[in-house]
């Protein structure tokens, strides 16, 4: 039940922290997708979908990896860091919690990093903490 809450948590941070590098480069609402990596009572891997216009910041997470985990991305973004707080729901479980990030942005794009709490997947009351990796997806495809 952790390892979902953190990966999401996590994933939901990796999100945030490629948009707003992208956003400070351009003008407009332009999506982008990163990989994302969890590391809580597991290490959770998938991608993170995320915009910001005007310091608002949402999006898509999906985590694949060692289950499926899905949430709409939702918060803030200001200097240089994202503060987003989101539900999400783990489809093998087919149960739903809450995850808080905290993610930091480079300066320019390349990996950001932060941390995650997230309530686990039906135990109100019952947390998980870790850290957060995102690195938009078109970076490693670059040597």
């Amino acid at each position: 039940m952790f390892k979902h809450v953190t990966a999401v948590a996590l994933m939901c941070a990796a999100i945030t922290s490629g948009s707003s590098a992208q956003t400070k480069k351009q003008a407009g609402t332009k999506s982008v997708t990163h990989d994302i990596t969890v590391k809580a009572d597991a290490v959770y891997t998938g991608t993170m979908e995320m915009a910001v216009d005007r310091g608002t910041v949402t999006g898509n997470l999906h985590l694949t990896a060692p289950t499926e985990i899905t949430g709409k991305v939702a918060g803030t973004a200001k200097g240089g860091v994202l503060s987003l707080e989101f539900p999400y729901y783990m489809t093998e479980r087919k149960c739903e919690g809450t995850v808080k990030m905290t993610i930091t942005l480079p300066a320019k794009p390349g990996l950001a990093t932060g941390t995650m709490e997230a309530e686990a997947c039906g135990e109100p009351g019952n947390k998980v903490t870790g850290t957060v990796e995102l690195k938009p997806s078109d970076l490693k495809k670059k040597p």
